[in-house]
């Protein structure tokens, strides 16, 4: 009987110090998009102003250490631009992958930077004209390619559900819309995002 506790016992305790290897999660992202302008000098510039989207991406993270990560998912997002008279929207299937570090941790929550790129599939596009009820279906046959940062700020529910708190950035580096010939024009985001992760 005394051998059987102490079985149990070294039992739990191992189940209490496990490491977990893999997280799984959905983030939810409220995105401040635009688009980067390249033209030629002398030439004027259109006035772009951001508008709000919103993205969704699964998740997958290998913990290579106790320290470092990398990882990858698959998600939908949506880009574009407005102006004074015109509202651009794009939508993307979305790949990262990413390469991380964990900065700092206790028992309650975590701090884990990253940094790496996608490719955004195309999907479809279209043009609103100000004061006008219907949309106008443009070309949207490019990928876009770029590179994202941001922060993983996870707190932690119990050993193995977080709630994560993600700024991230991403900037294109594809000229994936041309209204002019002289020009070229690359997408940018800001982004706050909400993610439910699960270790095993």
């Amino acid at each position: 009987m005394r051998y059987l506790l102490v079985i149990t016992l070294v039992f739990c305790a191992s189940l209490r110090g496990q490491e977990y290897k893999h997280e799984v999660g959905v983030n939810a992202y409220y995105d401040r998009v635009n688009q980067d302008y390249i033209k030629f000098k002398g030439l004027q510039k259109q006035n772009l102003l951001y508008k709000g989207a919103s993205s969704f991406q699964i998740n997958y993270d290998y913990n290579i250490s106790t320290t470092l990560y990398v990882g990858g998912g698959l998600g939908y997002s949506k880009r574009g631009f407005i102006t004074e008279n015109k509202d651009y929207s794009s939508s993307y299937i979305q790949i990262p992958v990413r390469f991380g570090v964990e900065v700092y941790q206790n028992r309650y929550f975590e701090i884990r930077p990253y940094a790496g790129g996608y490719i955004g599939i195309p999907l479809k596009a279209n043009v609103k004209i100000k004061d006008n009820y219907f949309s106008i279906s443009v070309d949207n046959k490019s990928l876009d390619l770029g590179i994202e940062s941001g922060v993983n700020i996870g707190f932690k529910l119990n050993d193995q559900y977080k709630i994560n708190f993600i700024p991230r950035m991403q900037f294109g580096l594809s000229n994936i819309y041309q209204e002019y010939y002289y020009e070229k024009r690359r997408n940018i985001a800001f982004s706050i995002g909400l993610g439910l992760i699960r270790k095993i």
